[in-house]
Parts: structure tokens; C-alpha cells; sequence
């Protein structure tokens, strides 16, 4: 399986190719025909939101890995996570992965946002759309990276 830092380069490598190709298709077409879903703020929220998959959000929160680590002092949040899930297990399937960790996310973080008095009626599904693809997209280019590394082993 490639280890944390090729994960890394991984993910980040696909993310430059994505954003080369959507600069290609805003210079090769009508910007117009994209603009409501390949603007700018869509595309820098899809991206960090993907880097924040890649970075803090990985399938490998189950074991003391790096994303886990990066926590720091909020990674005892994710104990539970890595105490139910075992690895390569249900965190690395491609469905129930992903919706493991996202549930898992929104469990933690919603009652803390509730608490701090964070206004919901800003979430807009122009926020919410680039944060499930770009979490989603992070999330899945890992577990497809474990798979064809296994599968050429």
C-alpha cells in the first residue's frame, strides 16, 4: 500500500491535473457555459475542501497515522472512529468509506458549530456541493490508490 506521503503526492498530483483541466476548458470554451458550476469560488472550494480530505480526512484515521496525528490535541475526537473501524476494513470500502468518515465528521463538528452558535442558514448548497466533491473525490483517490497497489503486488 503506498504510505502516507505518497498518498500525499498522490492526491495532490490529481488535484493539479483536475484544476489544469477546468483552466483548459474555461480557455478552450465559452467561459459562460460553466459558469454556474466551474466558477472560481466553486473551484477553490472544491479544492480545499479536497486538501482537507487529503489532509485530515483519510480512510487511514482508523491507525496512528499522519492524518490522524494532524488533529493534534482534537485527535482524541476520532478515537471512536478508530476504535470501530478496523483497517483496510469498512473505512477503505469504496461506498461505506467515505459515508463512515463524513457521518463521522458531522457527528463531531455539528454539535460543536451548534454550540459555538454558528448560523446555519449560511450553508448554502454552493458551499455544501464543493465540500461533499471535494471530501468525496480526496477520499476515494486514496482508497483507489490502496486498491491498484495491492492489486500490483
Amino acid at each position: 500500500m503506498p504510505d502516507g506521503k505518497n498518498h500525499n503526492i498522490i492526491n495532490i498530483t490529481v488535484l493539479i491535473v483536475l484544476l489544469s483541466g477546468v483552466f483548459a476548458l474555461f480557455k478552450r470554451y465559452d467561459v459562460d457555459l460553466f459558469a454556474e458550476y466551474l466558477n472560481f469560488q466553486s473551484v477553490l472550494l472544491f479544492s480545499i475542501f479536497y486538501l482537507f480530505g487529503t489532509f485530515f480526512l483519510s480512510p487511514d484515521l482508523d491507525i496512528q497515522s499522519n492524518p490522524y496525528e494532524r488533529w493534534g490535541p482534537f485527535k482524541f475526537l476520532w478515537w471512536p472512529y478508530k476504535v470501530i473501524f478496523k483497517h483496510r476494513g469498512l473505512s477503505h470500502h469504496p461506498v461505506f468509506g467515505p459515508l463512515t468518515i463524513i457521518i463521522n465528521f458531522g457527528l463531531i463538528f455539528v454539535p460543536l458549530m451548534v454550540l459555538a452558535g454558528f448560523e446555519f442558514e449560511l450553508v448554502t448548497v454552493e458551499l455544501i456541493v464543493p465540500f461533499m466533491i471535494g471530501i468525496l473525490t480526496s477520499i476515494e483517490l486514496h482508497i483507489l490508490a490502496d486498491v491498484v497497489v495491492s492489486e500490483l503486488n
